[in-house]
């Protein structure tokens, strides 16, 4: 478990690319007697997995250090993010994106879980927002050593609806192409 004690901050004025479509999966559980049962509805989850060249203790590190996360989170045109992080369980986390139109978007949640360097959970929430209903979502980072680098598995549940998840979708599929840019480096 990873715990600091203060929060952390960071800025940029990166710009962005496009891509990567979302793949959604549906999760089912089996009783003895075979019969399938649905333990989530699979309209409220998405999960998206991309394979990285890069080890998986820097992939952690990028995904939780502000000063890294601005580089990369965010859709295609986010520009000027900034980013606080307070890193323990319980601890906050903020993010503001301004859009290339001047749209601000602001996004708030709490660490649930860290597990240096293979998990993160985390509570995601679009306060003040409009155009986004329901409450808290929660998203959970995994990180895998694979043949070649690491996968990182997102999983983001809990939307309230199909359209919600599909904007998330293409939203983490941006910032995951911005993530491969990043890791690229300049």
């Amino acid at each position: 478990m990873l715990s600091t004690g203060s929060p952390n901050t960071a800025g940029s004025g990166s710009k962005a690319s496009t891509g990567w479509k979302p793949i959604w999966t549906k999760f089912k559980t089996r009783t003895p007697a075979m019969t399938v049962i649905e333990t989530t509805p699979p309209e409220t989850i998405l999960e998206l997995k991309r394979v990285f060249a890069a080890p998986k203790p820097l992939l952690f590190k990028v995904w939780t250090q502000p000063e890294h996360m601005v580089r990369w989170w965010g859709c295609a045109d986010a520009t000027n993010n900034e980013i606080q992080t307070d890193l323990r369980p319980g601890g906050a986390f903020s993010v503001r994106m301004e859009l290339a139109d001047g749209t601000v978007h602001r996004i708030w949640g709490e660490y649930r879980e860290i597990d240096e360097p293979d998990r993160l959970v985390f509570t995601w929430s679009w306060k003040g927002e409009t155009g986004f209903e329901g409450g808290d979502t929660l998203v959970t980072v995994t990180f895998e050593e694979v043949a070649g680098g690491t996968a990182v598995i997102l999983r983001h549940e809990n939307f309230s609806k199909v359209e919600d998840r599909d904007s998330h979708g293409e939203g983490w599929g941006a910032s995951l192409d911005r993530l491969v840019d990043f890791l690229a480096g300049p």
